[in-house]
């Protein structure tokens, strides 16, 4: 970007439901997901979005794990695995899409 150094939050340019889906998957690109501020639905500014962020994120990690490596969603009961935890590591290199 060519504009004078400002601290903004530029977000809402992927939208969700026009962009990408409610997973956070990309309409129009197979398998390309977007879990960060450029997903929220509207520009608003003011508040800070860090905890909106860090929860899709989470959000958007948890239905990539269960859609593509048949794992079972945790956010409703359990902590998030961090993903240099070693079974996230040997399933993704068992797995077909590594």
């Amino acid at each position: 970007m060519n504009w004078a150094p400002v601290l903004l939050h530029i977000h809402s340019t992927m939208r969700m439901g026009a962009v990408v889906n409610t997973d956070g998957e990309a309409v129009a690109v197979e398998r390309l997901f977007v879990a960060d501020n450029s997903a929220l639905p509207n520009a608003l500014g003011g508040p800070n979005p860090t905890l909106t962020t860090q929860a899709l994120a989470t959000r958007t990690a948890e239905r990539i794990f269960a859609r593509y490596f048949g794992g079972d969603p945790w956010v409703a009961h359990e902590s998030p695995v961090p993903s240099t935890d070693d079974t996230v590591t040997a399933a993704v290199l068992a797995s077909d899409v590594a």
